[in-house]
């Protein structure tokens, strides 16, 4: 979903409130491209998969598009894993901006689903799968991640983005779909986990107010201090040069 493009994420960016300058925090999560299991239906998880081929081109055009809207953080992190460390590297390639792992966006551990494509799982696993296809529990998948895991995972996440970055940061993470999910759960404040299919380089953008982030009262329904400025917006793969 594309939204209204302003300002934020330029650099100096401060959004304006009845003519008064407003910081605000900007945060950028992005999913990692394609990766050679995304290309051919296989369950990664913690499964050290590199980009493929059409992945590379994915991330190559989200940097022009970086580029072209004079983002510039001043931070970026990325989860560990090939495809998204890849990724981070490629996108940000024209940035003079350290990129820091961070195991807590990690994808979450699939267990026993690792690595599979759904024609083995139906073959190795049918009664594990047909209830997790009703469920989508991965309490019930041996050797996985559990909900609450995932969770605890995505809140320290979000407490570490709040805690250790003031309103003059723009903040770029790169990680992945299962966890992402989780993590915009919690920036949202809700304990439901909405299905959202979240595309291969696709970028959520937010701007947040740290400083009042804990703030209980009407500081909470304050739409100037928390605002969705894009929502898996993955545009940039509908055509045009990397």
């Amino acid at each position: 979903m594309r939204l209204h493009r302003n300002t934020a994420g330029v650099p100096g960016h401060r959004r304006v409130i009845n003519s008064r300058p407003v910081r605000v925090m900007n945060l950028v999560l992005i999913r990692h491209a394609e990766s050679t299991a995304n290309a051919e239906g296989r369950w990664q998880g913690r499964a050290d998969f590199p980009l493929s081929d059409a992945g590379r081109l994915q991330a190559g055009r989200l940097r022009s598009r970086l580029t072209r809207e004079g983002y510039s953080p001043t931070h970026i992190y990325t989860s560990p894993l090939s495809r998204v460390d890849e990724t981070a590297r490629i996108a940000s390639s024209n940035m003079e901006i350290p990129i820091e792992s961070w195991d807590d966006l990690m994808e979450h551990d699939v267990g026993v689903f690792s690595g599979l494509s759904w024609a083995e799982l139906e073959e190795r696993f049918p009664e594990t799968l047909r209830d997790f296809s009703e469920t989508r529990n991965l309490d019930i998948v041996e050797g996985a991640e559990t909900h609450d895991e995932i969770t605890d995972r995505a809140e320290r996440v979000v407490d570490r983005l709040i805690s250790e970055h003031d309103n003059s940061d723009r903040v770029l993470v790169f990680s992945h779909g299962g966890i992402l999910t989780h993590v915009i759960a919690q920036l949202l404040g809700t304990d439901r986990l909405w299905g959202l299919s979240i595309r291969n380089t696709a970028v959520f953008e937010f701007s947040v107010d740290v400083d009042r982030w804990h703030m209980d009262g009407p500081t909470r329904i304050n739409q100037n201090l928390w605002r969705i400025l894009r929502f898996n917006d993955a545009s940039h793969l509908n055509g045009g040069e990397a």
